[in-house]
């Protein structure tokens, strides 16, 4: 297993090529992330990049700051094989693990760029390549002497000149969604959590700090569920679903800044948890206020949402499909949009039905850990 990586350039013009933003950081910062994420403890970056839009970016992840090593004119890595990355073209983690677990001697390119290959190199090579990693002079003429024949590998993208640089980009931005996406989370919330995305990016916008701003938002739209009127809880939905647009931004800004981290997780799982859960109870006080009972219902549908968002968060699912997804689709972030649509039309047409919508909510809301636990007892993961 090679645990060290280092960024090289091909070409003169691949110096300035490789500080050209893509998704709103440096191309050479999106290899040194792809190195990070596929398992590099640590990666070599020339020192002339330091100063530059590259070492800012370093700068603001604490994860790249651990990993980056900032090699002066004069230095050289320590001993030991290497894989080197080209600065001007972007290599996906999942072309670059087989490298970082293979053995020196191969190369990938994308298709276009086989004198700027991803490559594993010897020690004795590395080494002999150490002064000019670190002056960051082009490596290409080296390189095409090793004699490699590079793996042509479609998933890399050399982003020389403009179209390469948007098919990038475009490639980065698909590989912002989540396993867990519904359909209105790719036609509606992704499409304009971009926007946000970029303006924090741009501003400097931390994603833990976009989290925080979901979940205020997150809790006037429950507001707006408490003793709802038709008008109010309307209001709510459109306030609930802007929320929803920044809590998929959050994530965006990390994977695409390397600021991922335990806190925000942790923080993400307990906004959503918290204005879902508290939403409901809100939907069980206007119950109550319009039919003399839905409270209690709305406490124990807000517990099961509580318990089945951990018993999810600790205790994660090994497989999909059977009853188990059964339920995770009924406890969806579409199935929530559907309960507070139902809610505001059985509110304006129908409010002696909003206890039958109660009680579905609490038996529903329930069902998620309730399933794991009975799986559980019969062995089933």
């Amino acid at each position: 297993m090679i645990d060290r990586a280092a960024v090289y350039v091909s070409t003169a013009d691949d110096v300035l090529t490789a500080q050209i933003a893509v998704a709103y950081r440096p191309l050479a910062f999106r290899a040194i992330v792809a190195a990070v994420r596929a398992g590099a403890r640590t990666v070599y970056v020339p020192g002339t990049f330091r100063d530059t839009a590259i070492g800012a970016a370093v700068a603001a992840s604490q994860r790249a700051r651990d990993a980056v090593v900032w090699l002066k004119d004069g230095d050289l890595p320590e001993p030991g094989p290497l894989v080197l990355l080209p600065a001007a073209v972007l290599i996906p983690v999942e072309v670059l693990r087989p490298l970082l677990g293979g053995s020196p001697g191969t190369a990938i390119a994308a298709p276009g760029g086989t004198d700027a290959p991803a490559l594993t190199v010897d020690a004795a090579m590395a080494k002999a390549l150490g002064g000019a990693l670190a002056a960051g002079t082009p490596l290409g003429d080296e390189i095409a002497g090793l004699g490699l024949r590079p793996a042509i590998d479609p998933r890399g993208v050399v982003a020389r000149d403009a179209d390469g640089r948007a098919e990038a980009e475009r490639r980065l931005r698909a590989a912002l969604g989540s396993a867990i996406d519904t359909r209105l989370d790719v036609q509606l919330h992704r499409r304009f959590s971009c926007y946000v995305t970029r303006a924090a990016i741009t501003a400097g916008v931390t994603p833990n700090a976009i989290t925080l701003a979901s979940l205020v938002l997150g809790l006037a739209a429950v507001w707006c569920f408490w003793s709802a009127t038709t008008g109010s809880a309307l209001v709510g939905l459109f306030i609930y679903v802007i929320a929803v647009i920044l809590d998929h931004a959050d994530g965006e800004v990390a994977r695409l800044t390397l600021t991922e981290s335990r806190v925000g997780e942790w923080l993400d799982t307990v906004t959503d948890t918290s204005v879902h859960a508290l939403t409901v109870v809100g939907m069980g006080v206007t119950c109550q206020e319009l039919t003399g009972m839905g409270v209690s219902l709305g406490l124990v549908g807000a517990a099961g949402i509580v318990a089945s968002a951990f018993v999810h968060k600790w205790w994660p699912p090994q497989g999909a499909g059977g009853m188990g997804g059964a339920v995770e689709d009924f406890g969806s972030r579409d199935g929530f949009y559907a309960l507070l649509l139902i809610f505001i039309g059985l509110r304006t047409f129908a409010a002696w039905l909003l206890p039958v919508l109660m009680v579905v909510v609490a038996l529903g809301s329930n069902a998620y850990w309730v399933v794991r636990a009975a799986w559980a007892v019969r062995g089933r993961p």
